[in-house]
């Protein structure tokens, strides 16, 4: 993963697995992998928006060369979903437009509130499969979340 491009690739990537899992029956997975798409394309967003093209390339001698690199990558590299809403630049707006928009109020209450990287080990069977549903589809399309942090 080494630019926002192929790591937005990638969002959809895991997007697609946890939509694969889903259709199997395996909801606890489909929950842990939708939730990093959103991950990945929150990182995605933080390259755009400090204009580092390869940040997570840490064999890139250009952007190795950018004094405090090492400090940024690791800040980062969390995985708190909340987080990365602040540093993507969309905390505010996304608190705004979860007001008016029903599809971020509930991926607010899907996700934001329940998803973590601690979720691949929660045992089987601790999501619903009416919730994990609910997410993938909130997720999915050009009027899904994933959509609305890229072009946001």
């Amino acid at each position: 993963m080494n630019n926002p491009t192929e790591i937005r690739k990638l969002a959809y990537q895991r997007l697609k697995e946890a939509e694969i899992l889903y259709n199997n029956t395996m909801c606890d997975g489909a929950f842990y992998l939708a939730g990093y798409s959103v991950e990945l394309m929150l990182k995605a967003k933080i390259c755009d928006r400090l204009g580092i093209p390869n940040l997570f390339d840490e064999t890139n001698s250009n952007t190795n060369s950018i004094r405090g690199i090492g400090d940024i990558r690791k800040t980062l590299k969390t995985h708190n979903l909340f987080t990365l809403l602040i540093f993507s630049g969309l905390k505010v707006k996304f608190d705004n437009d979860k007001a008016n928009n029903k599809d971020l109020a509930k991926a607010n209450s899907l996700l934001f509130n329940a998803w973590d990287e601690n979720a691949r080990y929660k045992p089987c069977g601790h999501m619903l499969d009416k919730d994990v549903e609910k997410l993938i589809n909130l997720l999915s399309g050009a009027n899904g979340i994933l959509s609305w942090i890229e072009q946001n």
